[in-house]
């Protein structure tokens, strides 16, 4: 049995890519999702969702960088480690079979006309800025 999952957030740290065994490319990123939540102050949540790609999902993926809006979609699966600290953890990922950028979605098709704009330094929220890494699963 799997489970079928869509979610919309923002990329909270460079997504990372490799080349497996046969070839294909791989990548590798962390999305904060918001969810509703009855007991937070503001009706919400933030969710750390895991996002592993392939083949063409991960090229579309490794174009993407910290502070990125991107929907996913693609079974989840729940993902075991032990932490550097002994302490067992897990997190719930998704195998991506669809990445669809925030930034290149545009009502009707049509492409900007203006001259394209310098992107800013950092477009990730106070409240990302500074999410732990240090301690991630290796896949």
């Amino acid at each position: 049995m799997t489970a079928q999952i869509s979610a919309h957030g923002r990329i909270v740290a460079e997504v990372t890519t490799r080349t497996i065994a046969n070839g294909n490319q791989m990548a590798m990123a962390r999305l904060a999702v918001e969810l509703p939540c009855n007991n937070a102050d503001e009706g919400q949540a933030t969710y750390w969702l895991g996002i592993v790609a392939f083949g063409k999902q991960a090229e579309a993926l490794a174009k993407h960088s910290k502070g990125d809006m991107i929907s996913v979609a693609g079974n989840m699966q729940l993902n075991q480690w032990t932490g550097q600290d002994g302490v067992k953890k897990e997190q719930a990922q998704v195998i991506a079979d669809s990445v669809i950028s925030a930034k290149t979605v545009r009502p009707g098709g049509r492409k900007a006309t203006s001259s394209p704009t310098p992107k800013p330094q950092s477009n990730v929220p106070p409240e990302y800025e500074n999410y732990p890494f240090n301690d991630e699963p290796e896949f």
